[in-house]
């Protein structure tokens, strides 16, 4: 199959059909549904090499994400975060190739072969830290860039990451509204910038409503398990804490669980936010109150940004931030009206 054989099913010139499987210029959403529907009827495949010389583009993206753990339901995030940028891209004729290294060492980063072959036409990535050293390697290839879900300080790029900080906040007051005095903090030590914010955000609400800010209501944890969840729920109940906030899903998972062990009623005796919002939060007795991200939307937008880059136009914006907030349920306490 060709590029003369397409134009020929669809009634286009071959420059047309040319431009929008190469996306050397716009052509209209009525042709470029045409040239689409070609290429899948007929399972047309590009000669990758030919049109990286004629138009110096392989059509071809790479996000690069943490690696995924069993029983994580982060995974599930990043899947979302996944399908939005997959989604957009395919509007523009672009594929997506997935890469991942081991959050616990930033390093591997530059490791990553997809890096080595020089023949992406630009990078979405989700940084381990919020240091400006861990992904300079990458910076300094020249490629166009737009880190997703996490910022990183330094950074003159463009990142599209949720309000982690504002949203942190929001949960925490309304932890204190259906009346917590004493709340806690499960959270994470890793040193990125959702860890950082979630945490900055919890701390900000309690010195704002003037509560105890202590170290037995605080718990930041190695990883996002439920194991760990468990754990730190069992040290706040023992510091005497009448309401949880748990910036991560696995881990308010894990403490839910033990709070449910130890015959602890929720919201009764204990209130409950969590952070993300899944299928499982809904049926949870009682149903979780939980801060929701729209991670298709961060995906989305970040593709969008990354093909201006790719084309050559201006960043509007160098930090864009993707509102979250709070599916209200039962788990907090009385609905705030």
């Amino acid at each position: 199959m060709s590029i003369k054989q397409i134009a020929e099913m669809t009634g286009l010139s071959m420059t047309t059909v040319s431009h929008a499987i190469n996306g050397t210029r716009k052509v209209s959403k009525k042709s470029l549904a045409l040239v689409q529907e070609a290429i899948a009827k007929t399972n047309y495949r590009p000669n990758l090499a030919a049109q990286m010389m004629k138009t110096n583009r392989s059509k071809m993206v790479a996000i690069i994400i943490p690696e995924t753990e069993p029983n994580n339901s982060t995974n599930c995030f990043y899947f979302d975060v996944l399908n939005g940028a997959r989604a957009r891209l395919e509007e523009s004729g672009y594929e997506l190739i997935v890469s991942t290294y081991p959050e616990s060492d930033a390093k591997k980063l530059t490791e990553i072969s997809v890096l080595q072959r020089r023949w992406i036409d630009g990078i979405l990535l989700v940084p381990a830290t919020d240091s400006f050293a861990d992904v300079k390697p990458i910076c300094e290839l020249g490629l166009p860039l737009v880190m997703v879900d996490r910022w990183v300080k330094g950074c003159d790029g463009i990142q599209v990451t949720s309000n982690n900080r504002e949203v942190s906040k929001e949960a925490v007051r309304l932890l204190h509204q259906a009346g917590g005095r004493r709340i806690a903090f499960i959270g994470s030590i890793l040193e990125n910038s959702t860890a950082i914010d979630r945490y900055e955000g919890y701390c900000d609400a309690i010195r704002e409503l003037n509560l105890p800010l202590e170290g037995t209501l605080i718990c930041r944890m190695p990883k996002y398990t439920l194991e760990y969840g468990y754990e730190a729920a069992e040290q706040v109940l023992n510091g005497g804490a009448d309401a949880v906030f748990a910036a991560n899903s696995m881990l308010c998972l894990g403490a839910v669980k033990r709070l449910h062990e130890r015959h602890v009623k929720v919201p009764d005796e204990i209130s409950v936010i969590g952070f993300d919002d899944y299928a499982w939060t809904e049926v949870m007795d009682p149903p979780l109150t939980a801060v929701t991200q729209d991670a298709s939307l961060m995906g989305k937008c970040a593709s969008e940004q990354l093909l201006k880059l790719i084309t050559g136009e201006t960043a509007e914006c160098i930090h864009i931030s993707i509102p979250a907030r709070l599916a209200i349920r039962e788990s907090h306490g009385p609905k705030i009206k």
